[in-house]
């Protein structure tokens, strides 16, 4: 009898939830399933004569006791670099273990879809691998290939480039190497040391090694094939492969809806001790005790075990004491013969080494996840050494249905590995508990989230899923299925090649996918427009689709209604719930005002918390109104309460018409002259104008021959607007406005009522809203506006397409750019429309969180396929070009670097070669593109300087990071007449410069994209180079104010900087305004706020101790930071001579405005920035900004804060008084 009716119960259970491999013959988990239910051998039997063509080693392969065999992983030595941010140098330092493992765990995230950057908790890592395969280099730094190659780094590297912040632990006992991973990694999940973990291992031979020497009594075969169990069994063979699974607590995935391959009921690890023959040797009483101790966690009776992974060496030894092992731990309840299966996948792969412990257990989860054993190869007979039949055991042979035991209980399985030394591990497991089906999913369109790390990758992942769903829709609930499809694929990793494709039912998903136009290459969010339209276009349960489909929208409208209702006395129920509308409801001008108000807020608002910032905002008519609300010039209720006075007011006017023609104001005016008095342009858009006025004076226009040809539509309103008919109602908004503070807009408005920038302060007065109701509309202004302005994506935040329509009749559209709908004007297709724009924003870089659209009861996750890689090999010597399209590849050069160039042209090559790993360099080749970064392009300028005198600046090279501008741009530098010492031009311009001072590695290379970004005309300069290392803040402040007074000798200057920088900038101006020269702004851009008192940098303990740990991460080549540092010794070394100074430097007084913009949001850090003003001016801002303290200065993070730098320019940029005040 069980000891447990239900083992799920346990709370000891651990679910597997995601898996995957690669393994000889079978490059992922559904390949390896296919291999293992066809009984096929992976193991490759090798012609010698192609071994000595190859390079190997004749007198070896030709050897008698050779046998040329081994379980070979195909494209082991490939490693797609560039998605994981790579250089090509870089990558051929890592051994090939660690890269193949990495592209491994990152599909087992993706078969879990579990995405780290979301995750709510802690994910752990317990792996391990054999030794490096990678032969030591001379010509390289000692350090460097330590760190890319040892075993020690193989996990922490792993969580470093994936974003794992759980324990992170290489596991190391040769062969149970991954399956005591797996056992650590269940012990730390139960101690909540983490809430989901990765465990497996990985194993490579180094290159060349095809075969091996045989040894009578060793444990390799004769003859390159693995026989477990039979009577011919006299060895195994080496294996390559690597395996993982992604681990949680069971009632964690149960609550998550995560898909569950099987559940790891209780793991064992012991060892042997001293109690065997030798080191080397198996011990029956160790493996025995392991096995008993797990099914004893697990709670289990042996009896009820139906199938054991054995560890199945094949040897003469081995599979007999593993068996007895196995017998005398199930003897202790049970005296059953062969009523348990047993098998041995080395039989299919070979021995993998670190890599066989989990290749086992994902071979019997496969097993129990579809109910069927699978065969272990070349069993003909029992070898007599076992004693099969006396034992509880029997060999599976061939494939055959697992049958279900009696009573509904779960099939149970056990697993075993048992390492060289004597750690082993035993593992009892269990098939995933039956869960209640999910209320039917419901039908209709669904979104499907895909994303990779090349175009390529993302192209190949769409093309394999729309396989999945079109074959699994012939043995599935076809909504269920796609349901699931799009929760797993919206809750993965967000890689930058992404592609949205809406499918419109189950029956249509794999023919929509396979149709799908392939997206160009990524854009971004730094250039959104907000449209917001205007009265007439609100219709019945316009946003239904959203209120069904959003929660976050849901519970924002939900908020707003109230608001309305308590504020307005107005139920906008009907917007979301069109049985909630009784008759002519929408005909109400207060319902029409306040439903598009409400209805464009919450959309608007909901893009810009997921970080969809818009660069400009137009708003028609009272479109305006939601546009400034967005802004922040009104609170919600603040704009509830003008909306209803405004759309009161209209209400009451004199009754009156309106008209759209299709004609231009100019045609019309030319058409009216003075033949019709009191008719008005409302609106002038493009290629349409609306006209306006009183009921017979509109009506003599329309009945008459004035607009003979012309397309002629009234409208479906009972007065004027933007006409001289709205006076009275002017004059009544006017006391409205007076009556509710307001706030300058903290984003770009469009005025109506000049088509141009809504000027910030102007925005706020009543005489901007009072002429914007009784004035035209000048649309077609507005929009060109926007054009004008460089915006690329249109998202129209209302019902219907009418401002889209505008923007594309304007003469200056361009079909490149994008426009997005988000409820579009047909009321069956809205949540197709609707799952389309979020889809279009996601696309871009937007955070949406696409698995809420999934509804409620929420789909279970599901494995599907997950994105391949692409196949590039770092030690190849060919260069590259490629494109920003990371699959993009060029033909290898033949020629040797330098070849046919001049001398300083081949010393540049050959810097080039050095910095990236590649052979040669033409001038089309992309420093980016081919893994090369900003720190990277730090150092190669730095050597460019030593080897050739030349001074380019990183910025001017990153600019266009071609070899053929490198080139250029050295030559310029030796013609040149040298710039003044320590600066370097960011960007050009007139007028006095914003000088930027350099971060702690003595580089402004960090400031191209802000600069870039600026909205200002004024040049922008960096301070940089200031020597020697070693010297304090104030030196190199000084350094600084040397070099920008011999740009520009005389103030007021503006002065700014980054991190480091900010507190030296800081400290330049203090010397600035000490020598009577006057400082318009101090810039702070997220730098150390100093102590009130002025005290040491050294003695913030919060600070000092942030500090030595990152200088401990520089010193080590941990963290993201320090990593790329090992890899620099320059930049690392000024790094560390910054810091030091930083925490040595005493902060002075600076009587000069400053603005401080932090990007962090700790209350702690915000009470000491504000402790901090003692040091600044009075008028000192603090500005939050997004992102973090790395990211801040990047898109998409870098557009905020250049607007924020641009006002604070705009604000202090004009002083005319010693004291720095800024001018009234």
């Amino acid at each position: 009898m069980s000891t447990q009716s239900h083992p799920h119960d346990s709370e000891t259970a651990v679910a597997v939830v995601g898996m995957a491999c690669r393994y000889p013959g079978a490059p992922d988990v559904r390949s390896f399933w296919h291999a293992l239910r066809s009984g096929s051998e992976g193991i490759t039997q090798f012609k010698r004569d192609d071994l000595v063509a190859a390079g190997a080693d004749p007198d070896l392969v030709w050897h008698p006791d050779y046998v040329a065999a081994r379980g070979v992983l195909d494209g082991s030595r490939s490693f797609d670099w560039r998605a994981f941010g790579y250089s090509r140098a870089e990558a051929a330092l890592l051994d090939p273990q660690h890269r193949v493992f990495l592209e491994c765990a990152a599909a087992a995230l993706d078969d879990a879809g579990l995405d780290p950057a979301r995750f709510p908790g802690w994910i752990g890592l317990y792996a391990g691998s054999e030794g490096p395969v990678l032969p030591q280099r001379d010509d390289v730094d000692a350090l460097a290939q330590m760190i890319g190659r040892r075993p020690d780094f193989l996990t922490t590297r792993a969580a470093y480039k994936l974003g794992l912040r759980g324990p992170a632990v290489t596991v190391q006992t040769a062969c149970s190497t991954s399956l005591t991973a797996v056992h650590t990694a269940v012990q730390s999940l139960l101690s909540y040391e983490c809430d989901a973990a990765l465990a497996g291992g990985v194993s490579l031979a180094p290159q060349g090694e095809w075969g091996y020497l045989y040894q009578e009594g060793g444990i390799l075969s004769p003859d390159g094939h693995c026989r477990p169990f039979d009577e011919e069994a006299r060895g195994t063979v080496p294996g390559e492969g690597v395996g993982l699974v992604v681990l949680k607590r069971l009632d964690d995935a149960l609550r998550d809806d995560d898909r569950i391959a099987g559940v790891l009921l209780g793991t064992a690890l012991n060892n042997d001790g001293s109690d065997k023959i030798g080191y080397t040797a198996p011990s029956l009483a160790g493996q025995r005790d392991a096995i008993l101790l797990a099914q004893k966690t697990a709670g289990v009776d042996p009896a009820e075990i139906g199938y054991v992974e054995a560890h199945g060496t094949a040897t003469r030894m081995g599979d007999p004491v593993e068996l007895q092992a196995l017998t005398d731990a199930f003897r202790t309840s049970t005296e059953a013969v062969r009523g348990c299966w047993i098998g041995a996948v080395k039989s299919n792969i070979g021995h993998t080494g670190s890599a066989s412990g989990v290749a086992g257990l994902i071979k019997t989860l496969l097993m129990l996840e579809h109910g069927e054993l699978v065969p272990t190869l070349h069993y003909q007979r029992p070898n007599p050494l076992l004693g099969l039949d006396s034992t509880p055991f029997e060999v599976c042979a061939r494939r055959a249905p697992w049958p279900a035991p009696d009573g509904g209980r779960p099939r149970l399985a056990a697993v075993s590995s048992f390492g060289v030394g004597g750690t082993n591990a035993h593992v009892v497991l269990a098939q995933a508990p039956v869960r209640a089906l999910p209320a039917a999913a419901r039908g209709g369109p669904r979104l499907l989230a895909l994303s990779g790390t090349s175009a390529r990758s993302r192209d190949a992942l769409r093309d394999e899923l729309a396989d999945a769903l079109g074959s699994g829709a012939a043995h599935e609930d076809g909504d269920a299925l796609l349901a699931q499809a799009a929760r797993t694929l919206a809750d993965r990793r967000r890689l930058p090649w992404r592609q949205a494709v809406v499918v419109d039912g189950s029956e249509n998903a794999a023919g929509t996918l396979r149709v799908a136009a392939p997206l160009a290459s990524p854009a971004g969010l730094d250039r959104v427009a907000f449209l917001l339209p205007g009265q007439g276009t609100l219709t019945g349960a316009a946003g239904a689709a959203a209120y069904r489909l959003q929660p976050s929208f849901r519970a924002a409208f939900d908020t707003w209604r109230e608001t309305v209702r308590d504020v307005c006395g107005v139920d906008l129920a009907p917007v979301v719930d069109e049985q909630a509308a009784p008759g002519g409801w929408f005909e109400d001008t207060v319902h029409q005002q306040l439903g598009l108000l409400v209805l464009g807020h919450t959309l608007g608002r909901n893009l810009m918390d997921l970080g969809v910032t818009p660069s400009a905002l137009l708003g028609n008519s009272i479109g305006e109104y939601t546009a400034a609300t967005l802004a922040g010039v009104w609170s919600p209720e603040q704009a509830a309460r003008l909306v209803h006075a405004r759309a009161t007011a209209m209400r009451d006017t004199e009754p009156g018409r309106m008209a759209a023609v299709t004609a231009s104001r100019a045609e019309l005016a030319a058409r009216l002259g003075q033949a019709h008095p009191g008719v008005e342009v409302a609106v002038a858009g493009p290629g349409r104008t609306v006209l306006a006025g009183p009921c017979a004076a509109m009506d003599r226009l329309l009945d008459g021959d004035t607009l003979d040809g012309l397309d002629v539509r009234l409208l479906d309103v009972r007065h004027a607007f933007h006409s001289s008919a709205m006076t009275e109602a002017a004059d009544a908004l006017r006391a409205a406005v007076v009556a509710e503070p307001s706030q300058a807009p903290a984003l770009r408005v469009v005025a109506n009522s000049t088509g141009t920038w809504a000027d910030p302060e102007h925005l706020r007065t009543p005489d901007h809203w009072a002429r914007q109701l009784r004035g035209t509309v000048r649309l077609e202004s507005g929009l060109t506006t926007l054009l004008d302005a460089g915006c690329d994506l249109y998202v129209e935040l209302g019902p219907g397409t009418s401002t889209i329509g505008a923007l594309r009749r304007h003469t200056a559209w361009d079909p490149a750019h994008t426009t997005v709908p988000f409820i579009g004007a047909e009321p069956d297709r809205a949540e197709a429309t609707l799952l389309r724009a979020l889809g279009t924003l996601w696309e871009r870089g937007a955070g949406i969180d696409l698995a809420e659209l999934a509804g409620t009861p929420r789909p279970r996750r599901r494995s599907l396929p997950v994105q391949s890689y692409d196949p590039v090999e770092p030690e190849d010597d060919g260069a590259h070009t490629a494109g920003r399209d990371a699959s993009a590849r060029a033909p290898q050069r033949s020629a040797e670097p330098g070849e046919g160039r001049g001398g300083l042209a081949r010393t540049v090559e050959r810097l080039w070669c050095a910095a990236l790993g590649v052979n040669g360099a033409s001038a089309g080749d992309d420093f980016l593109a081919l893994g090369g970064e900003s720190l990277s392009a730090v150092t190669l300028m730095g050597d460019v300087r030593r080897r050739t005198a030349a001074t380019v600046a990183v910025v001017d090279f990153l600019a266009d990071p071609t070899f053929g501008n490198l080139l250029a741009l050295v030559e310029r530098a030796g013609e040149a007449a040298a710039p003044p010492a320590g600066t370097v031009r960011l960007r050009p311009g007139t007028g006095r410069p914003v000088f930027l001072v350099a971060d702690s590695l003595d580089s402004t290379a960090g400031y191209q994209e802000l600069a870039a970004a600026l909205d200002t005309t004024r040049p922008v300069h960096g301070l940089e180079n200031a020597q020697p290392l070693g010297s304090s803040v104030s030196h190199i402040a000084g350094r600084h104010v040397a070099a920008l007074r011999a740009v520009q000798p005389e103030g007021p200057y503006t002065l700014g900087g980054w991190s480091f920088g900010a507190v030296v900038a800081q400290e330049a101006a203090r010397q600035l305004t000490g020598a009577g020269q006057r400082v318009d702004v101090l810039l702070c851009l997220d730098g150390y706020a100093p102590d009130r008192k002025g005290r040491p940098v050294a003695t913030d303990p919060a600070f000092l101790t942030a500090q030595l740990r990152l200088q401990a991460d520089v010193l080590l080549g941990r963290g993201t930071f320090g990593a790329k540092l090992a890899r620099a010794p320059r930049p690392r070394r000024v790094f560390l001579s910054r810091i030091r100074a930083l925490l040595r430097h005493r902060p002075r007084p600076v009587p000069c405005p400053a603005v401080v913009l932090t990007a962090s949001a700790r209350p702690a850090d915000a009470a000491r920035i504000r402790r901090a003003l003692a040091l600044l001016h009075t008028s000192t801002e603090i500005r939050p900004v997004p992102g973090d303290h790395w990211s801040m200065l990047t898109a998409p993070h870098v557009g905020a804060v250049a607007r924020e730098t641009d006002r604070a320019i705009a604000l202090h940029g004009h002083t005319d008084r010693t004291d720095g005040e800024p001018r009234p």
